[in-house]
């Protein structure tokens, strides 16, 4: 019975270490933005030459709206917030993911002291 507790505990410092993962969880956004440099094709132009003589960056978000992928240019400013809440929501998603991972492999443990006791 102590090694069932001990497991248990463990389980339970695991999840408390994800939950403190939660609360410092900032704010959230959906979708993608990508950084772009693009080459405008006017002739002489030096982004011809490709690489770092591009134009650019330029932010570039993403995100499937009823089905389809709606595209919005952001200026710079935007584009480093929307990345910054971007992750965050990755974030949380896989402390979710690991949540439900802890859930799942606790629950026959606290079912079977459950039936034994």
């Amino acid at each position: 019975m102590s090694r069932a507790k001990n497991n248990v505990e463990a389980y339970e410092k695991a999840h408390a270490h994800l939950q403190d993962e939660l609360a410092q969880t900032g704010f959230l956004w959906v979708g993608t933005v990508l950084r772009q440099r693009h080459t405008c094709r006017k002739p002489g132009c030096r982004c011809a030459r490709g690489g770092r003589f591009r134009h650019g960056p330029y932010y570039v978000w993403t995100r499937k709206i009823q089905g389809k992928t709606v595209t919005r240019m952001l200026a710079e400013p935007e584009g480093r917030l929307y990345t910054e809440w971007i992750q965050n929501r990755r974030r949380l998603n896989r402390t979710i993911k690991k949540m439900m991972s802890l859930s799942k492999s606790l629950a026959p443990l606290l079912l079977r002291g459950a039936t034994t006791s």
